[in-house]
């Protein structure tokens, strides 16, 4: 009787392991992403009041009056209002353009500022406070992401008379309004912002 039993195991563990291990296949087939559980505002509602306290903008360069982070990485936020110096990422209520991977999605676009004097990369995020939907990037070359890559040595484009900075103009999607974490990372450091991302028209 343990013979037969031991002998029962012996053949059933490699079929049990031939069913559910077949390398490669289940990574293949599935292409899921963050995009496809996010649920995508109708309209793009106003700017969010209840962000606590939101990165403060400063001029880092007389050609770039309003921007957030810190050394060695800055995003410019030109938000439309002269009066208004915070963290706030303006996104209008129309789509401008569209990207087939992310239907329905809200896009603007940013210019992200790396000091020439810091070599290396940088990597950026950002996310809804609320609920994790991230925000997707694109720049220059790159294709759409939600982590994009910054060289200094490699700009994405250029600014007349702008000599202490690599300049990389984007296009950010986000799915809705709302509270929006941005991270900074670099060998040797971090930053992290906090922006209200909304329509302020």
């Amino acid at each position: 009787m343990k013979s037969k039993l031991i002998l029962l195991i012996a053949l059933f563990v490699p079929m049990l392991l031939l069913l559910t291990i077949q390398p490669g296949y289940g990574q293949a087939a599935i292409e899921a992403t963050p995009a496809a559980t996010v649920e995508v505002a109708a309209t793009m509602d106003f700017v969010p009041t209840d962000c606590g306290i939101l990165a403060g903008a400063i001029a880092i360069d007389p050609l770039i009056p309003r921007a957030i982070g810190a050394w060695p990485v800055w995003l410019s936020v030109p938000n439309g209002d002269d009066r208004e110096t915070k963290g706030i990422l303006y996104v209008p209520n129309r789509h401008n353009f569209t990207d087939a991977s992310l239907p329905g999605w809200w896009v603007t676009k940013a210019g992200w500022f790396v000091s020439k004097s810091y070599s290396g990369e940088v990597r950026v995020r950002g996310f809804n406070v609320a609920d994790d939907s991230p925000i997707y990037f694109a720049s220059g070359a790159a294709e759409l992401s939600d982590t994009m890559i910054l060289n200094p040595e490699q700009p994405g484009g250029f600014v007349t008379g702008l000599e202490r900075f690599a300049f990389f103009p984007t296009h950010m999607w986000v799915a809705h309004a709302g509270c929006y974490r941005l991270e900074a990372a670099w060998d040797g450091g971090l930053w992290q912002q906090i922006i209200a991302v909304g329509n302020i028209e």
